[in-house]
């Protein structure tokens, strides 16, 4: 068992209560869940890289324990919102992490406030060079719609089964992982009747346009098991040549930081030290 303790919190901002994690000392980490999970995503990274650093994980606007928003979910205004918060806690100068959608939403924030952000860690960030895969991508996200509620409960085994095969019939975590099942079940049900809009939130973002405009140091760590939207290593290389890139090779590496937090946690700190 670690010996880090990870402290919870809020921070008041324009976009209400941004509920945080926070462990360790020293120079700022941020980081940047997926859309529709929460800080929870870094639960087991977050020691690992506290040894040495300032981390802090947020649950975005909408997700988790955070305030929903009045207005509709984009990547914009959730890399906005990230934002306010980390000035609020004093973060400037960070690495601002983030694993699949929450790599946009990094990218979003490094490019909103540079004078945050020294660097950007983007783990299989979603980039969807071919515009004719939307309409399959969205209809997968229709799924997502929050079943009907009835009084026996048992519209929440239709989300739990959410948590053991993702949209592309791949298991989503191992099978004797139920604590990450049940996290995973947890989030869903705290994201509450906009979890379709969330994701669409996702694939209305263009990071093809955003990618080439992040001026700070990239870091691109991609899992050699991932789904296809999160795997375009020639993309990325190609609008960054500059940019660093880490191959992790695993098995499952949609959940990368939760089911192989080590290796991901010391490929960046190997970033930020070099």
């Amino acid at each position: 068992m670690s010996d880090i303790r990870v402290k919870r919190g809020f921070v008041d901002t324009a976009d209400g209560q941004i509920f945080y994690r926070e462990a360790g000392g020293g120079p700022p980490i941020v980081l940047i869940h997926q859309i529709l999970r929460t800080s929870l995503d870094y639960k087991f990274a977050m020691p690992v890289l506290a040894r040495s650093h300032r981390v802090v994980a947020f649950d975005s606007v909408g997700c988790g324990d955070s305030d929903h928003s009045a207005d509709p979910y984009s990547i914009e205004d959730h890399g906005a919102a990230i934002g306010r918060a980390m000035e609020a806690l004093g973060l400037q100068g960070a690495t601002v992490c983030g694993h699949h959608s929450g790599a946009n939403i990094a990218m979003e924030v490094g490019l909103q406030r540079p004078d945050m952000v020294a660097r950007n860690v983007f783990s299989g960030l979603a980039y969807i060079g071919d515009p004719s895969m939307l309409p399959e991508l969205r209809a997968k996200a229709s799924r997502l719609g929050d079943p009907e509620t009835r009084p026996d409960g048992s519209h929440l085994l239709e989300i739990w089964k959410e948590g053991t095969r993702t949209n592309w019939g791949r298991p989503r975590f191992p099978e004797d992982r139920l604590d990450l099942m049940t996290d995973f079940f947890l989030e869903q049900v705290k994201t509450g009747p906009r979890r379709f809009e969330q994701y669409v939130a996702t694939f209305a973002y263009d990071a093809t346009r955003k990618l080439p405009r992040v001026s700070v140091p990239i870091l691109f760590i991609r899992s050699t098991d991932d789904v296809f939207m999160c795997d375009a290593v020639d993309d990325w290389m190609r609008d960054q040549p500059g940019a660093s890139l880490v191959e992790i090779e695993v098995e499952g590496g949609g959940e990368l930081p939760k089911l192989y937090p080590e290796p991901w946690a010391r490929a960046v700190l190997d970033f930020v030290s070099g």
